[in-house]
């Protein structure tokens, strides 16, 4: 998709940005003072197309978007719910329910076991849609979870469940970061059997930020040092890595979004992106340029765009939803959200940005 005329920024299309904007006070006789007009924040935001509450859930959290539906935590209870708001199900409750995560073949739920904070992790698998022999099965709208007292399989673990939760998963396995005695711990477990772990890499310090791109592990050292570790590839031969540290920063934390081709840091005040060595960095939006005021928060990577929410409100349109699109000079931004309280979660698919909000509910909008 290419850049957009001014017109477009203004109706939320994506625009293009990091270009100077007229200087007031331009050639022509003085003009009589006015009342106070609207910002472009303001009038940007105004023709942002207000999104759709799913659930008014003031706690809701964990949210993802799987096929046609949203599944979300609430307390001790995990929803379902479609895209176009209605079937509304409870899929999962628990007094030990601590974090869950949804994709299309498996449920992980993260418990706290009996009256100690020591993590059990759950692991429950979809209903398969029945067919006839020789068939292929279809792929379901969305997974359909049993409805058991203690469903799935379960194990004992040694992590503070209050600090773990899985990040990523693929065919047969998923990915956690643990809450040790020794510190925060990267950990893949087996679909088919959780207490089989293989440890991929450790920090005495704080790990932020994981995720799977490019064939490895990537993650954020005490805010500011990023490593990867590179995932083993059986089909290729492939073992494997042991995590490297691929670049640091000494000026801010960096919020970490990592796509095949770039990894990107949100700094607060800007969006930066290096190469895949770390080498080449540069800033593809700031402050300044962008559509508000809004400090650059956590950020995802989908289909070559990242979708950065707010860590700090603007004051005029409050806490936004950014779709910033790199090119290959600076970057395109969109809002897909503005006017909004804290954003606590967010998950996207190739149609719609959905979200969970302090004190709010979980609301989607098209991307």
């Amino acid at each position: 998709m290419t850049g957009c005329a001014d017109d477009d920024l203004v109706s939320g299309r994506w625009g293009r940005t990091n270009t100077p904007s007229s200087e007031p006070g331009s050639a022509g006789a003085p003009t009589a003072p006015s009342e106070p007009t609207q910002t472009d924040a303001e009038r940007t935001c105004a023709a942002v197309p207000a999104p759709t509450a799913l659930s008014d859930a003031k706690d809701a959290r964990d949210v993802y978007v799987v096929g046609s539906a949203v599944f979300y935590r609430s307390g001790p209870k995990v929803f379902r719910i479609l895209k176009d708001g209605t079937a509304k199900t409870e899929v999962y409750t628990s007094p030990n329910l601590v974090r869950s995560y949804v994709d299309r073949t498996t449920l992980v739920l993260v418990e706290t076991t009996g009256d100690t904070p020591e993590a059990t992790i759950r692991v429950v698998a979809a209903i398969a849609p029945e067919v006839e022999e020789g068939q292929q099965a279809p792929e379901p709208a969305f997974p359909e979870f049993p409805k058991d007292e203690t469903p799935g399989i379960a194990a004992a673990t040694n992590y503070n469940a209050a600090g773990t939760y899985v990040f990523a998963s693929d065919e047969g396995s998923f990915h956690l970061l643990a809450d040790t005695g020794n510190g925060d711990t990267i950990v893949e477990v087996q679909k088919n059997n959780p207490g089989a772990r293989n440890i991929l890499a450790q920090s005495p310090g704080v790990i932020t930020n994981p995720q799977i791109a490019s064939g490895a592990v990537w993650y954020v050292r005490d805010q500011q040092r990023i490593f990867k570790v590179a995932l083993a590839d059986e089909e290729n031969g492939i073992p494997q890595g042991e995590p490297t540290e691929v670049f640091g920063i000494g000026y801010a934390s960096c919020s970490l979004a990592v796509n095949e081709l770039a990894a990107f840091c949100s700094v607060g005040t800007a969006v930066e992106r290096r190469d895949l060595t770390g080498g080449n960095p540069k800033t593809i939006l700031d402050a300044q340029q962008s559509m508000t005021q809004a400090r650059f928060g956590a950020t995802i990577a989908h289909d070559g765009t990242l979708y950065v929410r707010s860590e700090a409100p603007d004051e005029k349109v409050k806490h936004v939803i950014r779709a910033v699109r790199p090119t290959t000079d600076a970057a395109e931004e969109k809002l897909v959200a503005c006017g909004r309280g804290t954003v606590t979660g967010l998950a996207v698919d190739g149609t719609s940005v959905v979200w969970t909000e302090d004190n709010a509910g979980v609301f989607i909008a098209p991307r």
